[in-house]
């Protein structure tokens, strides 16, 4: 039974390691995306509860969020992707981008990102 046996062929264990190395390098091109958005998205939250205490303004709230970029060392995501915004009611901090990034060749991964708060300033 021994003599029948046969491990894996030369052609399959090149196929899985391509599969492998394809999958490794889109980890590693799209973790510094996922990365910073998450970081966006946590300081998003935390001046919109910082910012309930004072007086906001949509300039004060742009300067924090600059701020705290270069603190954080946010660099995959534009100011000017981010909008923000004033009503009646209060300060809109809309963060919806897309990320373009390239894979290999002519293939690009396209990934979009959704966040937004509602800043009610103090009154």
């Amino acid at each position: 039974m021994k003599a029948k046996q046969q491990g894996m062929s030369m052609l399959s264990a090149l196929c899985v390691l391509g599969v492998v190395l394809f999958f490794a390098t889109l980890a590693v091109r799209l973790a510094p995306i996922y990365l910073d958005y998450w970081t966006l998205s946590r300081i998003i939250t935390d001046i919109t509860e910082e910012s309930r205490t004072s007086d906001a303004t949509p300039a004060s709230v742009r300067r924090e969020l600059s701020n705290r970029f270069i603190t954080n060392r946010v660099e995959s995501v534009d100011l000017k992707d981010i909008k923000i915004s004033s009503d009646k009611t209060g300060i809109i901090i809309d963060a919806r981008y897309e990320k373009r990034v390239p894979i290999m060749f002519n293939v690009d991964a396209v990934v979009h990102f959704d966040d937004a708060q509602f800043l009610v300033p103090r009154t």
